[in-house]
């Protein structure tokens, strides 16, 4: 699977994400945006591609599901209707690659150690990069196998360079990137 994704930053409004199909479809959504921070959907995309997560959220998008705000709310939907509310869909993909952004697709986090705690912090400032599978734990959830320091660590640095290049894009510009699985992915 391959679709192409533009992530367009529009200072002091809504950004959009433009979106085309390996099937040659395409779709498209406004977000919140983040200001200098990286869209959380760009996170996605680096975080799924980067540990093989084939039916997390871009698998999904690839798929046919499309991002509307249903009630405010940006809401997955599939022929009209809430992915949440299709009995039997399977989410467990989509949840790995939530709870593997929460943990790696923070470029800002830092941690530092007080006492026998770990103090994370989202300025980046403190001790140096989050032992992601420590702060997994502390966060209550599992990364996938795939999450291995290499693979941490290359997602982190893409990350970083991700964040550098969506600071210094001008009103209208776009971020483009291509979300591929090999078939056999988590």
């Amino acid at each position: 699977m391959a679709l192409t994704v533009a992530f367009v930053r529009h200072r002091e409004r809504r950004d959009r994400v433009y979106v085309t199909r390996d099937d040659g479809t395409s779709t498209f959504w406004d977000f919140p945006s983040y200001g200098d921070r990286l869209p959380h959907d760009l996170c996605h995309l680096v975080v799924e591609e980067g540990l093989g997560i084939a039916n997390g959220f871009w698998g999904m998008v690839d798929q046919g599901v499309a991002v509307k705000l249903v009630d405010n709310q940006a809401t997955l939907v599939r022929d009209g209707t809430p992915l949440c509310d299709q009995p039997g869909f399977d989410f467990s993909d989509l949840t790995k690659a939530e709870d593997a952004v929460a943990v790696l697709g923070s470029t800002g986090l830092g941690t530092e150690h007080v006492g026998a705690l770990a103090v994370a912090r989202l300025d980046g400032t403190s001790g140096g990069p989050p032992d992601a599978h420590r702060l997994a734990a502390a966060l209550g959830v599992d990364l996938p196998p795939g999450a291995t320091e290499a693979t941490v660590t290359a997602i982190g640095r893409r990350l970083a360079e991700l964040d550098r290049r969506w600071r210094d894009l001008d009103d209208g510009d776009a971020i483009t990137m291509t979300f591929a699985i090999a078939d056999g992915g988590v």
